[in-house]
Parts: C-alpha cells; structure tokens; sequence
C-alpha cells in the first residue's frame, strides 16, 4: 500500500468518525412532538370528490426534467421545483420554479369554468444553476441537482438544493437559500454545514416535518462510505439555517427516506430499497425522530426507486410509487389503514411500456387537496390534485385509471 492510498484510507476513516453524531450532541428538545397536519376545513357536508390534473411545462422542451418537489407556500398558492437539463449530472442542469397563484388553485376551479379561465402554472424559470451557486458559495461548483422547498413557521420559503464540485453524488453538498417574498426574488445561499471533515455526500429528497419546537426535520441521504438514511434537524435563524444530523440507520441498503408522522411522537419512515429484495422498507421511531427501528419490508415492491407518501386526516397513509420490482412505467397510488399492513391499490395514474414515471412528491394543502407531483416520462412535470373523498372513493369501487377505465 503506498503512503498515498494509506493516507487517503485514514481520512475516509477519519472522515466517517466525524461525521458519526456524538451521544453528547443536541438534536432538538426531549418534549419536542411531531407538528401533525391541521385537519381539512368543515364545508357542513361531505365534499364531492375531486381529481384533476395539469402539466408543467418548459417553453422549450429540455432532455431531462426530475425530482420535482412541492409547497404551499401560502394559503392556496403553490410554488414547486425540479431540476432540468440536457441529461443527469449534466453541467447545464439547473433548478427551476413554477408557481400556481391562489386565483388558479385547482381545487376551486367550478365546473363552469373553462381551462383558459383558469390560470395554468407559472412559466417555469430558473432560480440555481452552476453559475449561480459557485457566485454565491464562493467556490467552484461543477454542477447542481437535488432542490427541495419548504416553509417555516414564519412563512419565509427555503430551497435546500445539491451542489458538486468535484465527482458525481458522493460528492455532493446540501445548501440552503431563503425567499422573503415567495420565491419572488432570493437571499444569498449558505452552506450548510453537517461535517468538520469534507463536508460531502449529503441528498435531500423527501419532504420535511415541523416539530412543535419550531424545528424543521429533514430526511436526507449519504452517498458515500454506506448508502443510509439520516435527519437533519434545522433551525431558521433569519435567512440562514443551523443544522444537527443524526442517523437513522446504517449500511449500504437504504436512502431516500420519507417520513410520515401518525401522531405526535411516532412515525413512519419509507425507505428506496437497493438489496435485491425489492420490496419498499420502514422504519419506525416512537420518540419524535431521535431513534428509529431497523428497516423491515413491506408488502409493496421496489424497482430502486423513490416513493412519496402522506398521512390522512382518519389516520391512514396514502402512498405514490412505483407497482413494479424492475422499472418505473407506472405511478400508482395506495392506500393503509396503519401505513405498514394490508395496502390497497386505488389508482393508476400512469402506465406506459419502457417510458419512466418518476420521484413522486406529496403534500396536503391548508384547504385539505392533495397535491402529487412527479417527472413524467422525464420530460415534465405531471401534477395531480385530489381531496380525501375522491380517494375515500377509489377504496369503495374498483381501481380506475386516470383515463376512468379498469385497471
């Protein structure tokens, strides 16, 4: 072994012991809970079931649209990010935004109204590009991926995105920009800062859940010694975020967690599934996310890739994913009483022979719709819109496909 490669190996090691939370490090308060969803507003009747869909769209179709992620970043409004450009881990990738204003909100378009009387999602434009993040990190930056947005409890708008300066995923960084006018214009990105050694091999994916603390726990994902799921626990200060990491499991089997909170200090973690046993796995923590169970397999398969999910106001989870164990040529939706047991296929959305559907993403809006974003045939961005009647349907009736055939 020569002095280099011996050195090299000390530092991986180096590297991976520091980065290994400390027992002594503060995560968040011990009486912190999990920020459960408001329940959907009282209309004094039972809704009509509801479903629509739109496309997000480039003015000039792009090679490769993905990873899109979704917000309501006020009541009724909407704003959602995705990366795009010529292929994957390609210099000219950068992060796009469109948003759906209140007077466009796909819940209450009323049956009178015809598609043009209803404004479509904003024409996307980009918001962080190579360019952009090397100016505003002061380092060189080669390319650009994963984005994420979120709110917090004042109502200010973060973009988490992937940033790599050198190699390709186990490379990446996790940085935050902060937007005081919904996404309008954007304050000056900060790294963010989870490791005393490289700082590297962070993603971010899933949505976040608030703590009653006023934290913000985030699922993310190493790339780099091991392949696991962590939280990253984060703290607004102005237009800069703190942050304290924890693991959630270790390994090279699992990232991509999604986390679902079922009450205040349980929940669900989903995790993609890189063994050969292609099944979707779980976690559970019963401690608002300070320890989790080891991963264990669900009923549902896994082609190796992504899932969203969502927990509804009677306590069940509603999940997106991919119906196969080789490839992504279906999106479909369902359902679980308890998020673990006896999951019930309601809908296919999308279903077509060797093209890919894509890293779902679910929210619930203030005014109870769901909203489900994914990378369509990874060209755009298919956004669907349901409320909990039209899946309360689904469950009483056959499985239909978004065209209204039999599955």
């Amino acid at each position: 072994m020569t002095s280099l490669t011996r050195r090299t190996l000390l530092t991986a090691v180096a590297s991976t012991l520091w980065c290994w939370p400390r027992e002594d490090e503060e995560v968040h308060p011990g009486e912190a809970s999990f920020q459960l969803a408001a329940l959907p507003p009282d209309t004094g009747g039972p809704d009509e079931p509801l479903f629509q869909d739109r496309f997000i769209e480039h003015e000039t179709e792009v090679g490769y649209v993905h990873c899109p992620s979704l917000c309501e970043v006020s009541p009724g409004s909407l704003a959602c990010a995705w990366y795009a450009g010529t292929r994957e881990g390609a210099k000219d990738v950068g992060v796009w935004l469109s948003d759906l204003s209140q007077t466009a909100k796909i819940a209450t378009a009323s049956p009178a109204e015809t598609p043009s009387q209803v404004t479509s999602w904003s024409v996307p434009r980009v918001i962080m590009d190579r360019a952009i993040a090397t100016e505003e990190l002061d380092r060189y930056i080669r390319k650009v991926g994963n984005a994420l947005l979120f709110t917090d409890a004042e109502q200010r708008l973060w973009l988490i995105y992937v940033s790599i300066a050198v190699g390709g995923w186990s490379g990446s960084s996790l940085n935050a920009r902060c937007s005081l006018d919904q996404g309008v214009t954007w304050q000056q990105s900060h790294r963010l800062s989870l490791s005393p050694c490289f700082n590297i091999s962070e993603l971010v994916r899933a949505a976040p859940v608030r703590l009653t603390s006023g934290e913000i726990g985030l699922p993310i994902y190493h790339e780099f010694v091991g392949q696991f799921p962590e939280m990253l626990w984060l703290r607004p200060q102005g237009d800069r975020l703190s942050a304290t990491k924890t693991r959630m499991a270790g390994g090279h089997s699992f990232i991509q967690p999604v986390i679902v909170p079922m009450g205040p200090q349980h929940a669900i973690a989903y995790l993609r599934n890189l063994t050969s046993a292609r099944r979707i796995s779980y976690q559970e923590t019963q401690d608002a996310g300070l320890t989790w169970t080891s991963p264990q397999s669900l009923s549902l398969p896994n082609p190796n890739s992504s899932m969203a999910a969502v927990r509804l106001s009677n306590g069940s989870v509603l999940m997106a994913f991919n119906d196969s164990t080789e490839n992504r040529e279906d999106m479909t939706l369902a359902v679980s009483a308890d998020g673990i047991r006896d999951w019930q296929r309601i809908s296919v959305l999308d279903r077509v022979a060797k093209e890919f559907f894509a890293y779902p993403y679910l929210t619930q809006s203030s005014d109870g719709v769901i909203h489900l974003v994914y990378s369509w045939k990874m060209k755009k961005v298919r956004h669907v819109a349901f409320n909990e009647a039209w899946v309360a349907q689904q469950l009483s009736n056959p499985p239909l496909a978004s065209n209204g055939g039999l599955l």
